[in-house]
Order: C-alpha cells, then sequence, then structure tokens
C-alpha cells in the first residue's frame, strides 16, 4: 500500500495563487479499517434525524462539558449519515500513520471510492447527496468546551470542514444562479479541510476507537447513535462488558427532537431486533425507572483484529 502526498495544482488554481497553493493528503489505500472519534461518538454532536434546523444543547450533569450546535435554515446540521464521510477521511488518515506516511488536513479523495466505502450507490443521486453532506459538515457551527486547545473547560467554536473543493461540469453557455446550477464531476478528485479539532484527534490516536465494518449498515439514526455509544461506553476488556443508561440519560445525550415516550419506544424496538453490530441492548427496569442496558454481546462477530481488513460494509 502506497500513501501520497501531493500539492493542489491546476484545478485548484482558480481560487487561490500560485503562492497559495496547499499540501494535501491523497487517499490512495484500499478499504481502511473504520476509525471514527471517541468525543463525537459519546455526546451529541449530529443530528440522529435528517433535516434538522433547531439547534442542539446540551450540557452534562457535572457542567464540564456544553454544547452548542446550529446550522443556516438553507443547509440544516450536520447528521450521522452526513459523518460517514469524516468516518472515511479519519479511516485514511489514521492509516496512512500506521504505516508511517505523511498526513495533512487538506484530503483530495475519488468521490466514487468514498460512495463504495460508505457503502452507498454511485448513481447521480448518490454525488449529489455526498455534496450535501459536505456542505453541510461544513456550515453546522459547533460551541464547545471539549478538546479546545487540548484541555477541559476552554471554549470555542469549530467545524467538522473548514473549507472544501468540489470540480463541477456546466453546459456551454449556461447561466449560473445558484449553487445546484451546474453537476459535480465525479471523474476529477473532490477535496475536503477537516477542522483542526478532529486532525489532531487523529494524530493523538488515542482519541479515535476502531468501529465495526457492518456499522454503515445499520439504517436509522437512533441504531447508529446506540451503536456508537456502545462502542465508547462498554468497556473493551472487561468480564462483565456492560454498562447502564437511565432512559431519561439517554434521551438528553441523543439529541432526539422526539417526545420521550417515543423515543422510549424506539429503544425498545432496537432491544427487540438486536440488530447493532457487537453489542446487544437489554431495556428493564429498577423499580424506579426504565434502565437500557448496553452489553458485548458473545454471539455476534466482534472486530477484526488491528491490521486485518474486510469489505463486508460494502454493497452493490
Amino acid at each position: 500500500m502506497i500513501l501520497l502526498v501531493g500539492v493542489l495544482r491546476a484545478w485548484f488554481a482558480p481560487s487561490m495563487s500560485e503562492s497559495e497553493q496547499l499540501t494535501l493528503f491523497q487517499v490512495t489505500a484500499f478499504d481502511p479499517p473504520l476509525r471514527d472519534s471517541r468525543d463525537v461518538m459519546e455526546f451529541p454532536f449530529l443530528s440522529i434525524q435528517k433535516g434538522r434546523r433547531k439547534p442542539i444543547e446540551f450540557t452534562s450533569p457535572d457542567k464540564r462539558v456544553q454544547l452548542h450546535i446550529s446550522a443556516p435554515e438553507a443547509f440544516g446540521i450536520a447528521t450521522i449519515w452526513d459523518w460517514d464521510l469524516v468516518i472515511y477521511l479519519i479511516a485514511n488518515l489514521n492509516d496512512a500513520l500506521e504505516n508511517g506516511h505523511e498526513a495533512h488536513k487538506w484530503v483530495q479523495f475519488a468521490p466514487y471510492d468514498a460512495l463504495r466505502y460508505m457503502g452507498r450507490g454511485t448513481g447521480g443521486r448518490d454525488y449529489r447527496e455526498l455534496v450535501q453532506a459536505i456542505r453541510r459538515l461544513s456550515t453546522t457551527n459547533i460551541i464547545t468546551n471539549i478538546r479546545q486547545d487540548d484541555t477541559h473547560g476552554m471554549e470555542g467554536r469549530l467545524q467538522w470542514v473548514t473549507d472544501y473543493r468540489i470540480p463541477k461540469r456546466y453546459r456551454t453557455n449556461q447561466f449560473l444562479t445558484n449553487l445546484d446550477d451546474g453537476e459535480a464531476d465525479a471523474a476529477r478528485p473532490w477535496a475536503v479541510e477537516v477542522s483542526s479539532w478532529i486532525f489532531q484527534s487523529v494524530m493523538r490516536r488515542k482519541e479515535i476507537l476502531a468501529v465495526h465494518p457492518d456499522y454503515f449498515q445499520l439504517t436509522g439514526g437512533l441504531e447508529r447513535w446506540l451503536y456508537r455509544l456502545a462502542r465508547k461506553a462498554v468497556p473493551d476488556r472487561s468480564v462483565d462488558a456492560a454498562i447502564n443508561f437511565r432512559m431519561e440519560t439517554l434521551y438528553k445525550r441523543s439529541g432526539s427532537t422526539r417526545p420521550l415516550r417515543n423515543f422510549a419506544g424506539d429503544i425498545r424496538k432496537i432491544a427487540e431486533r438486536q440488530g447493532l453490530p457487537e453489542y446487544g441492548v437489554y431495556v428493564h427496569s429498577d423499580g424506579r425507572s426504565e434502565l437500557v442496558t448496553l452489553f458485548r454481546d458473545i454471539n455476534k462477530p466482534r472486530r477484526l483484529p488491528r491490521g486485518v481488513r474486510v469489505i463486508s460494509h460494502k454493497t452493490g
């Protein structure tokens, strides 16, 4: 496997001078193991519902973690499905570091490869949805005190994607009136600049976690969120690998806009299906409130050992 470092040249030139050309990381790895951010797994940084415009507000019981997430009305808040692209970027950056290569915040990739990695189709609609995902990732504003300047208690603002370049094709003499004039060119490489917050979490290594390759097969936003919480919270090397949450606590941590009773009903359905990779869900009562136990299910396949690749998350 070879991972290359390049420079944005001709297709970047119209928007910046020669002196402003940026060094970038070029994705050339095949199917790197999934990796995700610990903090984004644990707290409601992402909308688990599509089309959300209402800001996400969260404060931990001890007041040490605070989040305010908003986005322009025209785009909406970045969703847990949009985050698949960030998992793809983190996976490739991490793979480069593990193989002794240099990484950069600007990442250039083939959109076809990204969609295949995420288990998506590769038709025109899929590329248009990928464009919208990048827009939401770049326009969602996060105000938080988590890991700003590598410390807790330092508030700052961030965006998941701080800049991007998507080449477009236009019809001859086309009159441009809005963002969606022209078609995103899937035959040329796209590039995004991940935030310093994400990039530094990859560089520190301990702030990212391996994710089961079947994660992308989960279609529901709540299922995806619950798996990621289990992956972060359930002890990985414990004989009794389980953790309990009160239903109300899960509800607050999810950022869901559904009423609590509906949220609880959705969790019970997930527990009935037991469709999460690696983990099981058990809903019960302690006599005072409803409890949700997330546990490692020994009857389900676990993530493969480090260094082993699998393509089970591919579709099509």
